[in-house]
Protein backbone atom coordinates (compact mmCIF):
# COMPACT_ATOMS: atom_id res chain seq x y z
CA UNK A 1 0.00 0.00 0.00
CA UNK A 2 1.66 3.56 -1.27
CA UNK A 3 1.54 6.40 0.14
CA UNK A 4 -1.21 8.62 -1.78
CA UNK A 5 -1.26 12.13 0.25
CA UNK A 6 0.53 14.07 3.18
CA UNK A 7 -2.29 12.12 5.33
CA UNK A 8 -0.20 9.50 5.73
CA UNK A 9 2.60 11.05 7.00
CA UNK A 10 0.55 13.17 8.87
CA UNK A 11 -0.31 10.55 11.40
CA UNK A 12 -1.92 10.47 15.21
CA UNK A 13 1.07 8.35 16.14
CA UNK A 14 4.32 9.49 14.69
CA UNK A 15 7.58 7.54 15.26
CA UNK A 16 9.32 8.94 18.50
CA UNK A 17 12.74 9.62 18.39
CA UNK A 18 16.03 8.70 19.85
CA UNK A 19 18.44 11.81 19.11
CA UNK A 20 21.37 10.48 21.44
CA UNK A 21 24.58 12.72 21.20
CA UNK A 22 25.30 15.28 18.44
CA UNK A 23 27.14 13.86 15.43
CA UNK A 24 27.27 10.63 16.61
CA UNK A 25 23.52 10.15 17.84
CA UNK A 26 22.69 6.60 19.28
CA UNK A 27 25.96 4.83 18.14
CA UNK A 28 28.25 4.68 21.18
CA UNK A 29 25.21 3.03 23.04
CA UNK A 30 24.75 0.96 20.41
CA UNK A 31 28.35 -0.14 19.77
CA UNK A 32 28.88 -0.38 23.65
CA UNK A 33 26.28 -3.14 23.89
CA UNK A 34 23.64 -3.35 21.60
CA UNK A 35 21.54 -5.79 23.42
CA UNK A 36 21.01 -3.26 26.41
CA UNK A 37 20.61 -0.54 23.76
CA UNK A 38 17.63 -2.78 21.86
CA UNK A 39 15.99 -4.03 25.38
CA UNK A 40 15.73 -0.30 26.81
CA UNK A 41 14.14 0.75 23.69
CA UNK A 42 11.75 -2.03 23.82
CA UNK A 43 10.86 -0.97 27.47
CA UNK A 44 10.29 2.02 26.66
CA UNK A 45 8.38 2.44 23.44
CA UNK A 46 5.32 -0.10 22.99
CA UNK A 47 5.55 0.17 19.03
CA UNK A 48 8.69 1.36 17.14
CA UNK A 49 11.29 4.01 17.70
CA UNK A 50 13.92 5.34 15.32
CA UNK A 51 17.10 5.80 16.45
CA UNK A 52 19.50 7.96 14.98
CA UNK A 53 23.57 6.86 13.89
CA UNK A 54 25.79 8.86 12.01
CA UNK A 55 24.87 9.26 8.51
CA UNK A 56 21.46 7.24 8.71
CA UNK A 57 18.25 7.18 10.74
CA UNK A 58 16.89 3.35 11.99
CA UNK A 59 13.91 2.32 13.41
CA UNK A 60 13.25 -0.95 15.73
CA UNK A 61 10.15 -2.12 15.91
CA UNK A 62 8.94 -3.44 19.05
CA UNK A 63 5.79 -4.55 18.68
CA UNK A 64 5.04 -8.30 17.63
CA UNK A 65 1.84 -7.22 15.54
CA UNK A 66 3.90 -4.79 13.49
CA UNK A 67 6.91 -7.16 13.43
CA UNK A 68 4.25 -10.01 12.17
CA UNK A 69 2.92 -7.09 9.25
CA UNK A 70 6.86 -6.61 8.19
CA UNK A 71 7.86 -10.25 8.34
CA UNK A 72 4.58 -11.76 6.94
CA UNK A 73 1.49 -10.01 5.53
CA UNK A 74 3.51 -7.11 4.13
CA UNK A 75 7.19 -8.96 3.35
CA UNK A 76 6.72 -8.37 -0.70
CA UNK A 77 6.99 -4.03 0.68
CA UNK A 78 10.36 -5.08 2.68
CA UNK A 79 13.42 -6.49 1.70
CA UNK A 80 16.38 -7.23 3.41
CA UNK A 81 18.71 -4.09 3.69
CA UNK A 82 20.77 -3.52 1.21
CA UNK A 83 23.56 -2.97 3.88
CA UNK A 84 23.07 -6.18 5.21
CA UNK A 85 23.17 -7.94 2.16
CA UNK A 86 26.19 -6.41 0.72
CA UNK A 87 28.40 -6.68 3.94
CA UNK A 88 27.10 -10.77 4.32
CA UNK A 89 27.30 -11.57 0.56
CA UNK A 90 31.02 -11.54 0.74
CA UNK A 91 31.01 -14.85 2.63
CA UNK A 92 27.14 -16.34 1.32
CA UNK A 93 26.74 -15.08 -2.16
CA UNK A 94 23.36 -15.37 -3.34
CA UNK A 95 22.36 -18.21 -0.73
CA UNK A 96 18.81 -18.42 0.73
CA UNK A 97 19.99 -15.76 3.40
CA UNK A 98 21.18 -13.35 1.33
CA UNK A 99 19.14 -13.67 -1.52
CA UNK A 100 16.87 -10.63 -2.03
CA UNK A 101 14.82 -11.09 -4.75
CA UNK A 102 11.36 -12.15 -3.59
CA UNK A 103 10.87 -14.73 -6.62
CA UNK A 104 14.45 -15.95 -6.73
CA UNK A 105 14.08 -16.71 -3.10
CA UNK A 106 10.94 -18.61 -3.22
CA UNK A 107 12.40 -20.86 -6.31
CA UNK A 108 15.34 -21.85 -4.42
CA UNK A 109 13.99 -22.52 -1.19
CA UNK A 110 11.48 -24.57 -3.21
CA UNK A 111 14.58 -27.04 -4.44
CA UNK A 112 16.34 -26.76 -0.96
CA UNK A 113 13.03 -27.71 1.17
CA UNK A 114 12.84 -31.22 0.65
CA UNK A 115 16.53 -31.60 2.29
CA UNK A 116 14.40 -30.43 5.38
CA UNK A 117 11.44 -32.64 5.34
CA UNK A 118 10.42 -34.34 8.40
CA UNK A 119 11.32 -38.07 7.02
CA UNK A 120 14.70 -37.07 5.99
CA UNK A 121 15.23 -34.81 8.65
CA UNK A 122 13.75 -38.27 11.35
CA UNK A 123 16.73 -40.16 9.27
CA UNK A 124 19.48 -37.57 10.54
CA UNK A 125 18.42 -38.22 13.72
CA UNK A 126 20.26 -41.67 13.96
CA UNK A 127 23.49 -39.56 12.86
CA UNK A 128 22.83 -36.86 15.93
CA UNK A 129 22.67 -39.70 18.41
CA UNK A 130 25.15 -41.68 17.11
CA UNK A 131 28.12 -38.63 16.88
CA UNK A 132 26.84 -37.18 20.22
CA UNK A 133 27.69 -40.72 21.80
CA UNK A 134 30.66 -41.13 20.19
CA UNK A 135 31.87 -37.51 20.71
CA UNK A 136 31.16 -38.33 24.46
CA UNK A 137 33.34 -41.14 24.79
CA UNK A 138 36.48 -39.44 25.70
CA UNK A 139 34.74 -37.21 28.53
CA UNK A 140 35.96 -38.92 31.79
CA UNK A 141 34.43 -36.63 34.35
CA UNK A 142 35.84 -34.69 36.73
CA UNK A 143 37.72 -32.37 33.78
CA UNK A 144 37.06 -28.74 33.20
CA UNK A 145 35.89 -28.21 29.26
CA UNK A 146 35.32 -25.38 26.92
CA UNK A 147 31.39 -26.58 26.21
CA UNK A 148 31.80 -23.92 23.54
CA UNK A 149 34.40 -25.27 21.50
CA UNK A 150 32.86 -28.93 22.06
CA UNK A 151 29.42 -27.89 20.68
CA UNK A 152 30.96 -26.17 17.95
CA UNK A 153 32.83 -29.09 16.70
CA UNK A 154 29.90 -32.25 17.24
CA UNK A 155 27.22 -29.53 15.39
CA UNK A 156 30.02 -29.18 12.21
CA UNK A 157 30.85 -33.19 12.05
CA UNK A 158 26.45 -33.64 11.90
CA UNK A 159 26.23 -30.72 9.54
CA UNK A 160 29.05 -32.71 7.27
CA UNK A 161 27.56 -35.67 7.31
CA UNK A 162 24.15 -34.53 6.89
CA UNK A 163 24.72 -32.26 4.08
CA UNK A 164 27.87 -33.84 2.52
CA UNK A 165 27.98 -37.57 3.84
CA UNK A 166 31.78 -36.95 5.32
CA UNK A 167 32.42 -38.77 8.19
CA UNK A 168 33.36 -37.50 11.93
CA UNK A 169 37.15 -38.54 11.65
CA UNK A 170 37.67 -37.16 8.10
CA UNK A 171 36.96 -33.57 9.48
CA UNK A 172 38.68 -33.88 12.84
CA UNK A 173 42.19 -32.88 11.69
CA UNK A 174 40.29 -29.50 9.79
CA UNK A 175 37.59 -28.95 12.90
CA UNK A 176 39.97 -26.12 14.26
CA UNK A 177 41.14 -24.32 11.08
CA UNK A 178 37.77 -24.31 9.86
CA UNK A 179 36.66 -22.76 13.46
CA UNK A 180 39.23 -20.05 13.14
CA UNK A 181 37.98 -18.95 9.82
CA UNK A 182 34.34 -18.71 11.14
CA UNK A 183 35.51 -16.54 14.16
CA UNK A 184 36.95 -14.21 11.51
CA UNK A 185 33.73 -14.08 9.72
CA UNK A 186 32.18 -13.22 12.75
CA UNK A 187 34.85 -10.57 13.75
CA UNK A 188 35.23 -9.27 10.84
CA UNK A 189 31.55 -9.03 9.69
CA UNK A 190 30.79 -7.22 13.21
CA UNK A 191 33.00 -4.45 12.85
CA UNK A 192 31.51 -3.73 8.72
CA UNK A 193 27.99 -3.57 10.56
CA UNK A 194 29.19 -1.50 13.14
CA UNK A 195 31.48 1.39 10.75
CA UNK A 196 29.73 4.14 8.81
CA UNK A 197 32.16 3.43 5.53
CA UNK A 198 33.86 -0.08 5.17
CA UNK A 199 36.36 -0.11 2.23
CA UNK A 200 34.71 -2.39 -1.28
CA UNK A 201 35.83 -5.94 -0.88
CA UNK A 202 38.68 -5.55 -3.76
CA UNK A 203 40.81 -3.20 -1.50
CA UNK A 204 43.33 -5.21 0.07
CA UNK A 205 42.66 -4.12 4.16
CA UNK A 206 43.38 -6.21 6.08
CA UNK A 207 40.00 -7.16 7.38
CA UNK A 208 39.11 -7.69 3.56
CA UNK A 209 42.16 -9.87 3.58
CA UNK A 210 41.42 -11.65 6.54
CA UNK A 211 37.60 -12.32 5.09
CA UNK A 212 38.40 -13.16 1.95
CA UNK A 213 41.18 -15.79 3.03
CA UNK A 214 38.59 -17.30 5.69
CA UNK A 215 35.86 -17.51 2.49
CA UNK A 216 38.36 -19.30 0.25
CA UNK A 217 39.03 -21.57 3.33
CA UNK A 218 35.06 -22.50 3.54
CA UNK A 219 34.98 -22.40 -0.09
CA UNK A 220 38.45 -25.40 -0.24
CA UNK A 221 36.82 -27.28 2.84
CA UNK A 222 33.55 -27.60 0.52
CA UNK A 223 34.94 -28.20 -2.66
CA UNK A 224 37.20 -31.37 -1.12
CA UNK A 225 33.87 -32.49 0.40
CA UNK A 226 32.55 -32.92 -3.53
CA UNK A 227 35.58 -33.76 -5.40
CA UNK A 228 35.74 -36.88 -2.94
CA UNK A 229 32.62 -38.11 -4.05
CA UNK A 230 33.24 -37.00 -7.71
CA UNK A 231 33.21 -40.20 -10.11
CA UNK A 232 35.65 -40.49 -12.55
CA UNK A 233 32.89 -39.10 -15.21
CA UNK A 234 32.39 -35.85 -13.52
CA UNK A 235 29.23 -36.94 -11.32
CA UNK A 236 29.04 -36.97 -7.97
CA UNK A 237 27.66 -40.16 -6.29
CA UNK A 238 24.54 -39.50 -4.70
CA UNK A 239 24.67 -40.53 -1.14
CA UNK A 240 21.25 -39.36 -0.24
CA UNK A 241 22.69 -36.50 1.47
CA UNK A 242 22.00 -32.62 0.90
CA UNK A 243 24.91 -31.94 -1.31
CA UNK A 244 23.55 -34.97 -3.94
CA UNK A 245 19.90 -33.57 -3.76
CA UNK A 246 20.65 -29.81 -4.53
CA UNK A 247 23.13 -31.10 -7.66
CA UNK A 248 20.43 -33.16 -9.06
CA UNK A 249 17.38 -30.57 -8.20
CA UNK A 250 16.11 -28.98 -10.95
CA UNK A 251 14.14 -26.11 -12.17
CA UNK A 252 10.67 -26.09 -13.42
CA UNK A 253 12.30 -25.95 -17.14
CA UNK A 254 14.49 -28.75 -16.70
CA UNK A 255 17.59 -26.93 -15.78
CA UNK A 256 19.94 -27.15 -13.12
CA UNK A 257 22.22 -24.55 -10.74
CA UNK A 258 25.11 -23.64 -11.67
CA UNK A 259 28.16 -24.60 -9.69
CA UNK A 260 28.20 -21.25 -8.36
CA UNK A 261 24.80 -21.00 -6.78
CA UNK A 262 25.15 -24.57 -5.34
CA UNK A 263 28.02 -23.31 -3.90
CA UNK A 264 26.51 -20.06 -2.10
CA UNK A 265 23.62 -23.02 -1.20
CA UNK A 266 25.93 -25.20 0.47
CA UNK A 267 27.95 -22.27 2.49
CA UNK A 268 25.30 -21.01 3.74
CA UNK A 269 23.36 -24.17 4.92
CA UNK A 270 27.20 -25.26 6.06
CA UNK A 271 27.71 -22.12 7.95
CA UNK A 272 24.06 -21.56 9.02
CA UNK A 273 23.37 -25.13 9.80
CA UNK A 274 25.60 -25.68 12.75
CA UNK A 275 26.86 -21.98 14.25
CA UNK A 276 23.54 -20.79 15.78
CA UNK A 277 22.85 -24.47 17.13
CA UNK A 278 26.29 -24.81 18.80
CA UNK A 279 25.74 -21.54 20.27
CA UNK A 280 22.20 -22.08 21.39
CA UNK A 281 23.43 -25.47 23.37
CA UNK A 282 26.92 -23.26 24.82
CA UNK A 283 24.14 -21.08 26.38
CA UNK A 284 21.42 -23.87 27.62
CA UNK A 285 24.72 -25.63 29.04
CA UNK A 286 25.21 -22.52 30.77
CA UNK A 287 22.08 -21.70 32.21
CA UNK A 288 21.85 -25.25 33.27
CA UNK A 289 24.80 -25.30 35.82
CA UNK A 290 23.82 -21.71 37.18
CA UNK A 291 20.21 -23.54 37.60
CA UNK A 292 21.41 -26.87 39.51
CA UNK A 293 17.64 -27.02 40.15
CA UNK A 294 16.11 -26.98 36.93
CA UNK A 295 19.35 -29.29 35.80
CA UNK A 296 18.28 -32.05 38.09
CA UNK A 297 14.51 -31.73 37.18
CA UNK A 298 15.95 -32.70 33.19
CA UNK A 299 17.70 -35.41 34.97
CA UNK A 300 14.25 -36.55 36.35
CA UNK A 301 12.84 -36.26 32.69
CA UNK A 302 15.55 -38.26 31.15
CA UNK A 303 15.88 -40.78 33.76
CA UNK A 304 12.24 -41.44 33.34
CA UNK A 305 11.89 -41.43 29.46
CA UNK A 306 15.29 -42.84 28.31
CA UNK A 307 16.10 -45.09 31.53
CA UNK A 308 20.01 -46.93 29.90
CA UNK A 309 18.83 -46.14 26.42
CA UNK A 310 20.54 -43.37 24.41
CA UNK A 311 18.57 -40.84 23.23
CA UNK A 312 16.47 -41.12 19.76
CA UNK A 313 14.10 -39.99 17.48
CA UNK A 314 11.45 -42.21 19.59
CA UNK A 315 11.69 -40.49 22.78
CA UNK A 316 11.77 -36.71 21.49
CA UNK A 317 8.10 -36.33 22.10
CA UNK A 318 8.35 -37.78 24.97
CA UNK A 319 11.27 -34.99 26.28
CA UNK A 320 8.75 -32.21 26.72
CA UNK A 321 10.66 -30.81 29.55
CA UNK A 322 13.93 -31.15 27.55
CA UNK A 323 12.08 -28.71 24.42
CA UNK A 324 11.15 -26.49 27.25
CA UNK A 325 15.08 -26.05 28.31
CA UNK A 326 16.01 -25.47 24.87
CA UNK A 327 13.10 -22.66 24.22
CA UNK A 328 13.20 -20.55 27.39
CA UNK A 329 17.69 -20.67 26.43
CA UNK A 330 16.87 -19.55 23.21
CA UNK A 331 14.54 -16.69 24.37
CA UNK A 332 16.92 -15.69 27.22
CA UNK A 333 20.07 -15.61 24.85
CA UNK A 334 18.85 -16.24 21.47
CA UNK A 335 21.77 -17.37 18.83
CA UNK A 336 19.54 -14.78 16.54
CA UNK A 337 19.85 -12.14 18.68
CA UNK A 338 18.66 -9.89 15.57
CA UNK A 339 17.44 -10.17 12.49
CA UNK A 340 18.70 -8.82 9.31
CA UNK A 341 17.05 -5.18 9.09
CA UNK A 342 14.34 -4.66 6.53
CA UNK A 343 14.31 -1.86 4.16
CA UNK A 344 11.20 -0.32 2.60
CA UNK A 345 10.59 -0.82 -0.75
CA UNK A 346 8.39 1.72 -1.15
CA UNK A 347 6.30 4.41 0.90
CA UNK A 348 4.01 2.59 3.37
CA UNK A 349 1.78 2.56 6.67
CA UNK A 350 1.90 -0.27 8.90
CA UNK A 351 -0.51 -0.15 11.88
CA UNK A 352 -0.38 3.84 12.34
CA UNK A 353 3.23 4.25 11.43
CA UNK A 354 4.53 5.95 8.11
CA UNK A 355 7.84 4.16 6.70
CA UNK A 356 8.61 6.31 4.35
CA UNK A 357 10.52 4.55 0.82
CA UNK A 358 14.23 2.99 1.92
CA UNK A 359 13.61 3.08 5.86
CA UNK A 360 15.68 0.68 7.81
CA UNK A 361 14.32 -1.53 10.03
CA UNK A 362 15.31 -3.50 13.19
CA UNK A 363 13.00 -6.77 14.53
CA UNK A 364 15.10 -8.06 17.58
CA UNK A 365 14.36 -11.48 18.98
CA UNK A 366 16.18 -10.56 21.87
CA UNK A 367 14.79 -7.40 22.50
CA UNK A 368 11.27 -8.70 22.02
CA UNK A 369 12.13 -11.77 24.54
CA UNK A 370 12.88 -9.37 27.36
CA UNK A 371 10.11 -7.67 26.97
CA UNK A 372 8.30 -7.20 30.69
CA UNK A 373 4.91 -6.27 28.94
CA UNK A 374 5.16 -9.89 27.40
CA UNK A 375 7.40 -11.56 29.98
CA UNK A 376 7.23 -11.38 33.87
CA UNK A 377 10.82 -11.36 35.26
CA UNK A 378 12.15 -11.82 31.49
CA UNK A 379 15.58 -11.99 32.64
CA UNK A 380 14.94 -15.12 35.01
CA UNK A 381 15.37 -18.69 33.33
CA UNK A 382 11.99 -20.64 33.60
CA UNK A 383 11.31 -23.54 31.38
CA UNK A 384 7.84 -23.54 32.22
CA UNK A 385 7.17 -20.03 30.44
CA UNK A 386 6.28 -23.14 27.66
CA UNK A 387 4.21 -25.06 29.47
CA UNK A 388 1.45 -25.47 26.43
CA UNK A 389 -1.03 -23.07 28.46
CA UNK A 390 1.39 -20.48 28.86
CA UNK A 391 3.33 -20.53 25.38
CA UNK A 392 -0.37 -20.20 23.61
CA UNK A 393 -1.03 -16.88 25.37
CA UNK A 394 1.88 -15.39 23.55
CA UNK A 395 1.30 -12.76 20.85
CA UNK A 396 2.28 -14.42 17.29
CA UNK A 397 5.98 -12.99 16.19
CA UNK A 398 7.13 -12.28 20.07
CA UNK A 399 8.88 -15.45 20.48
CA UNK A 400 11.04 -16.09 16.94
CA UNK A 401 14.46 -17.39 17.69
CA UNK A 402 14.35 -18.90 14.15
CA UNK A 403 12.62 -15.44 12.04
CA UNK A 404 9.40 -16.19 10.87
CA UNK A 405 7.32 -15.91 7.80
CA UNK A 406 8.99 -17.21 4.41
CA UNK A 407 11.69 -16.59 4.95
CA UNK A 408 11.80 -18.02 8.38
CA UNK A 409 14.81 -20.41 8.79
CA UNK A 410 14.48 -23.24 6.76
CA UNK A 411 16.68 -25.53 9.45
CA UNK A 412 14.55 -24.54 12.37
CA UNK A 413 13.09 -28.61 12.57
CA UNK A 414 16.59 -29.72 12.19
CA UNK A 415 17.70 -27.78 14.88
CA UNK A 416 15.53 -28.58 17.32
CA UNK A 417 15.78 -31.96 17.09
CA UNK A 418 19.72 -32.10 17.27
CA UNK A 419 19.65 -29.57 20.17
CA UNK A 420 17.06 -31.71 21.92
CA UNK A 421 19.31 -35.03 21.06
CA UNK A 422 22.28 -33.70 22.09
CA UNK A 423 21.33 -31.79 25.35
CA UNK A 424 19.66 -35.00 26.22
CA UNK A 425 22.65 -36.87 25.66
CA UNK A 426 25.29 -34.92 27.84
CA UNK A 427 22.77 -34.32 30.34
CA UNK A 428 21.74 -37.77 31.24
CA UNK A 429 25.22 -38.56 31.66
CA UNK A 430 27.04 -35.35 33.29
CA UNK A 431 26.21 -33.05 35.96
CA UNK A 432 27.71 -29.48 34.74
CA UNK A 433 28.92 -26.78 36.60
CA UNK A 434 30.32 -23.31 35.72
CA UNK A 435 34.40 -23.05 35.77
CA UNK A 436 35.18 -20.46 38.63
CA UNK A 437 37.48 -18.50 35.92
CA UNK A 438 34.34 -18.38 33.36
CA UNK A 439 33.68 -14.68 32.81
CA UNK A 440 30.42 -14.33 31.04
CA UNK A 441 30.50 -11.33 28.26
CA UNK A 442 27.71 -12.28 26.00
CA UNK A 443 29.48 -11.16 22.27
CA UNK A 444 26.54 -10.03 19.83
CA UNK A 445 28.43 -10.75 16.51
CA UNK A 446 26.48 -12.11 13.65
CA UNK A 447 25.22 -14.67 16.32
CA UNK A 448 24.91 -14.76 19.88
CA UNK A 449 28.06 -16.34 22.11
CA UNK A 450 30.34 -15.64 24.47
CA UNK A 451 33.72 -13.84 24.31
CA UNK A 452 35.89 -16.50 25.89
CA UNK A 453 34.15 -19.76 25.22
CA UNK A 454 32.16 -21.41 27.90
CA UNK A 455 34.33 -23.21 30.54
CA UNK A 456 32.69 -25.91 32.44
CA UNK A 457 33.54 -28.87 34.87
CA UNK A 458 31.58 -32.01 34.27
CA UNK A 459 30.86 -34.94 36.88
CA UNK A 460 30.18 -38.26 35.58
CA UNK A 461 26.31 -39.25 37.27
CA UNK A 462 24.47 -42.22 37.31
CA UNK A 463 20.60 -42.55 36.87
CA UNK A 464 18.24 -41.74 39.66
Amino acid sequence: MAAASITLVDTRNPIPKETGMPILGCLPEFAKDPLAFFARLARQYDDVVEFHLPMRDMALVTNPDLAHQILVKEIRHFRKSDRDMRIMGTVLGKGLVTNNDFLHHKTQRKLVQPGFHFRRIESYTATMTDYTQRYLESWTGGETRDIADDMFKLTLYIVSKTLFNIDMSSLERGADTIGKAMQVVQTVINKRFTQVFHAPDWVPTPNNRKLIKARAVLNKTIESMIASRTLPNGEVSDAGDMMSMLLKAEYEDGSQMDKKMVMDELITLFVAGHETTSNALSWAFYLLAKHPDIQQKLQCELDTVLADDQPAFTHLENLVYTERVVKEAMRLLPPVWTLNTRQANEDIVIGDYFFPKDKVVFISPYANHHNPRYFKDPDTFDPDRFLPENEKRLPRQLYIPFGTGPRVCIGQSFAMMEAKLILASVIQKFEITIAKSQKIEPQAQITLSNKEGMKVIIKKRKRR
